[in-house]
């Protein structure tokens, strides 16, 4: 190829490059986790619109400009499945409407053609109804702040520690040096290196000189290793009275999608999750919240008599959920020292 073809050739690449680049389109503006009216959670991301009971909506196109989405309703998870939905949004003084113009069109573009929602009027303008408020759903912050259930390592309600390991199952991207599971025993110390890492979807099962009972309050303290307020890595806790049946404490994840090997997390986002606090601090639960666990009203369970408490590692991709069937993200591929790095387990009660 001659030179001047060449130039033009690259010059042409350089032209639709940059064009592709310029027309990069912006991420949906209303990313997000928030609660309407009704109590329902609403988990936006820029794919998909989780309702919950509600329906699930996989987005295929949005306009930040125009303030509409288009998805197709879940297979499942919809009232109307396969079907396509419209849903607009406007902001007023900082908060967020929505109304949902379509719900059972038969094409992408028939949903996108329903048009007709006024934003100027919140109280009729939603095909002559109010349009639906979301506010952003958030738990208690950081350690610290104003609210935080976060348990301090030197806390005089800790009256005990964990004594024993029962089990240990380590799993992925661990090496032996973060594998001493006398690490987890004794006093928390809020030392980075002085943990036993469980590996990627890991599992530890810790056992106390006595048995614990529900009393007032919180009744157990877990304590991890993170060295910042929104560098965590999560664990689900659950507890038996035989060593053998397990009950798992509830858990919410309000966060919007996956997160790298260094990225971080919101604390707020997070409920009932070990590992929600930063090192020498640590997340509390307490036992009268398992109450109406179908194994415990059956007496599988007795809570006046927990012998075992299993942490179990969550493994950061999304491939574990929430109580709500909600995808868990946290830093993820970790390696070495992989998972929840447990440093103790203190008893309140």
């Amino acid at each position: 190829m001659k030179r001047t073809g060449l130039l033009a050739l690259c010059l042409l690449t350089l032209f639709f490059a940059c064009d592709e680049e310029k027309e990069e389109q912006a991420p949906l503006e209303i990313i997000g986790t928030y609660e309407d009216g009704f109590g329902y959670t609403h988990i936006i991301t820029e794919t998909a619109w989780d309702q919950g009971d509600m329906g699930l909506f996989h987005i295929t196109k949005y306009d930040n400009e125009k303030d509409f989405l288009v998805a197709q309703n879940d297979a499942v998870k919809s009232y109307n499945p396969g079907k396509w939905s419209r849903i607009d949004w406007v902001w007023h003084a900082g908060v967020l409407y929505v109304c949902q113009m379509a719900y059972d069109k038969d094409s992408a573009a028939a949903a996108e053609a329903e048009t007709g929602a006024d934003p100027t009027d919140i109280e009729k303008g939603c095909n002559e109804n109010p349009w639906s408020e979301l506010t952003v759903k958030t738990f208690t912050g950081a350690a610290g702040t104003a609210g935080s259930h976060a348990v301090a390592k030197d806390d005089p309600r800790i009256v005990a520690w964990a004594t024993g390991v029962a089990a240990y199952d380590p799993g992925d991207n661990l090496t032996d040096q973060w594998k001493n599971t006398a690490n987890a025993l004794g006093a928390a110390e809020g030392n980075a290196s002085a943990v036993v890492s469980l590996g990627e979807g890991g599992a530890i099962t810790l056992t106390f000189e006595s048995p614990i009972a529900d009393g007032e309050g919180y009744d157990i303290a877990v304590f991890e290793n993170s060295f910042a307020d929104d560098f965590l890595e999560l664990a689900f806790v659950e507890v038996s009275s035989n060593g053998e049946d397990f009950v798992r404490f509830d858990a919410t994840y309000l966060g919007a999608g996956p997160i790298g090997e260094y990225g971080t997390l919101d604390p707020s986002l997070i409920d009932g999750l070990a590992g929600k606090y930063r090192a020498g601090w640590g997340t509390p639960f307490d036992l009268a919240t398992l109450a109406g666990n179908a194994a415990v009203t059956a007496g599988t369970i007795d809570l006046s008599a927990i012998t075992h408490l299993r942490i179990v590692d969550i493994k950061g991709n999304g491939v574990m959920i929430d109580g709500r069937g909600h995808a868990i993200y946290d830093p993820y591929p970790t390696r070495e020292s992989a998972g929840f790095d447990l440093d103790a387990i203190g008893r309140l009660n």
